[in-house]
């Protein structure tokens, strides 16, 4: 016979006892769970149940939010715990019901189906996964809620998190200020997401040999796109209301485009940069057109550009471009790399950009006059063609590039970079010149002729006479080891009129090249003239002299070696 207190005992605890939920499960992801149970849902979760928690972090239950049932807030909640407490600890400080939770990433999983079902759940979540960014972006200790075998099994689903949300405020017109906070309150997160885009066997052995190569290429995906997304979203939080990047916006893609690919505390010598990353990973001909876009806003934007970005993008088009959009797409951003932008203009009517001399010089010794005679050798008829039909337009890509080029041909690198490779370059050009396939497009023709202009410009002239000079005849001033001469009579006869004025040092030479007058700058030859004329009546007539000799010298380069005249930063071409 029961006595009447255990059978009192006995109906309580079948009174407290949470009922087993049944769901509905599909192969499209969804599901479904009796109404009468979704009261049940947060009590299962709380009490560390496997089968509940996989189904929420598997599946999109239908009519169930997570966010207003409170199973989001009972998730954070345990990962705030993920730094101090072992997933032991945790479980065994609440009661658990059924079968017992096996791994913490189910949790994770868990936030990635807020993302993707509630973006209104985006803002709590970023607020609230401090320590779980801190355990997780920490890829030399490898812990989470104490674990190493934790951390291996939840990163991915970390990873995918991130992406999810920074993907779904590019995507949607979900609050761009979700994606500020995230990175703003969790210091070191934004160089993980670049470095979790070269995640491989090069750049991370240690981790593929945890995580398996197939699993760090996964992972290199999502950083990669989410990398981009940061930098090409036109409607983020780094642009104003006219989709132009703010000043802090440029400071932040800057710090993006020039961080290593790889964590210091790996390899603290590592030189790749996320620019040059992003070209070596664009030469796989994986990508897409917003990686394009990115690496666009990196060089035109912030000037994301260096020897490394010039080295890839040229070894690109010589060894990797085999299709004619592709050589169009290398030749435009090839070309952009020559130019730098004018800061805190002080001319209305001057031009925003400039060639680089140094950049110039570089690009031409790495092969990229080369690169675009290959572009033209192998695409030139098929261009011609579709320049006709609106079709990929390679020529005035490849025109930009020499046009560039032909700007700083007799600056003193560009020069010697082309004498440099002249024999080269004047091989392949007759070469292309003798292909009646390719000179009888007036288009291919015409890049052609830019080409050999910037051969006979780029030689040695006398700077008196303008006689053009071998390379044995040359005769240099001792004293600048700037201007070149025929003879010594020329020498002599420019001492006196003018250059007694201008010459110096290279290391005055430089220095005085900062603070020069933009007017009287002779940018040819190396030449300089200094701001403020002289006092002496005399000095200062044979510096006007030398100014006007300059420009006639410069005129006549261009007139008997070019059919290019330029007229408003362009170049216009005359016919007989």
């Amino acid at each position: 016979m029961v006595s009447s207190s255990k059978k009192k005992r006995g109906q309580q605890r079948k009174k407290d006892r949470i009922p087993n939920i049944v769901f509905t499960l599909y192969n499209d992801g969804s599901a479904d769970v009796q109404p009468d149970h979704k009261k049940y849902v947060i009590q299962h979760i709380q009490g560390r149940n496997h089968f509940v928690t996989e189904v929420l972090a598997s599946y999109d239950v239908a009519n169930f939010s997570l966010e207003d049932s409170g199973v989001l807030s009972v998730i954070l909640d345990f990962l705030k715990r993920c730094e101090d407490e072992t997933f032991i600890q945790v479980a065994s400080s609440i009661s658990h019901i059924g079968e017992r939770l096996k791994t913490p990433s189910l949790w994770i999983d868990i936030l990635d189906q807020a993302v993707s079902q509630e973006a209104r759940c985006m803002l709590q979540i970023a607020e609230n996964i401090g320590p779980l960014v801190r355990c997780m972006c920490n890829d030399m200790e490898r812990v989470f809620f104490k674990s190493n075998k934790h951390w291996r099994e939840g990163i991915d689903s970390f990873v995918r998190l991130v992406y999810n949300i920074i993907y779904t405020c590019w995507d949607n017109s979900a609050d761009k200020k979700i994606v500020q906070t995230l990175l703003q309150k969790n210091e070191g997160l934004l160089t993980s997401i670049i470095q979790w885009g070269f995640w491989s066997k090069e750049n991370r052995p240690d981790l593929t040999k945890v995580l398996t190569l197939e699993g760090c290429a996964d992972i290199a995906e999502l950083g990669r796109d989410s990398t981009v997304y940061l930098i090409a979203d036109e409607d983020n939080f780094l642009r104003d209301d006219e989709e132009d990047l703010t000043e802090d916006g440029k400071e932040m893609v800057k710090l993006i485009g020039t961080t290593p690919v790889v964590s210091k505390d790996y390899n603290p010598n590592c030189e790749l940069l996320f620019v040059v990353g992003l070209v070596k990973y664009m030469k796989t001909d994986e990508w897409e057109e917003i990686h394009f876009d990115a690496l666009m806003i990196l060089i035109i934007d912030v000037d994301c550009v260096d020897k490394g970005v010039i080295t890839e993008m040229i070894d690109w088009g010589l060894k990797y471009v085999a299709e004619l959009n592709d050589a169009v797409e290398v030749a435009r951003v090839s070309g952009c790399l020559l130019w730098r932008r004018r800061d805190n203009l002080q001319w209305p009517m001057v031009l925003k950009v400039y060639a680089n001399d140094a950049r110039t010089a570089f690009a031409v010794r790495a092969g990229l006059i080369d690169m675009c005679l290959d572009f033209i050798d192998k695409f030139g008829k098929i261009a011609s063609i579709d320049q006709e039909d609106d079709g990929p337009k390679l020529f005035p890509f490849t025109r930009r590039i020499f046009r560039a080029i032909h700007e700083v041909s007799l600056h003193q690198k560009t020069t010697k970079a082309i004498r440099s490779k002249r024999v080269e370059i004047e091989k392949r050009l007759l070469s292309l010149e003798g292909n009646t396939d390719i000179t009888g497009s007036s288009e291919c023709k015409r890049v052609l002729d830019m080409v050999r202009s910037i051969l006979n410009i780029s030689g040695s002239y006398c700077s008196r006479c303008n006689k053009s000079l071998s390379r044995t005849e040359v005769k240099q001033c001792n004293r600048c080891n700037i201007m070149t001469y025929c003879s010594r009579a020329c020498q002599r006869e420019d001492w006196l009129n003018g250059h007694s004025v201008t010459c110096c040092t290279p290391n005055t030479h430089k220095l005085l090249l900062k603070f020069m007058s933009h007017k009287l700058a002779g940018r040819y030859q190396g030449r300089c003239l200094p701001k403020i004329l002289p006092e002496s009546g005399r000095a200062a007539a044979a510096l006007k002299e030398l100014e006007v000799n300059v420009s006639m010298i410069q005129l006549k380069l261009y007139l008997d070696n070019s059919e290019h005249y330029r007229i408003g930063g362009e170049l216009i071409y005359w016919r007989q």
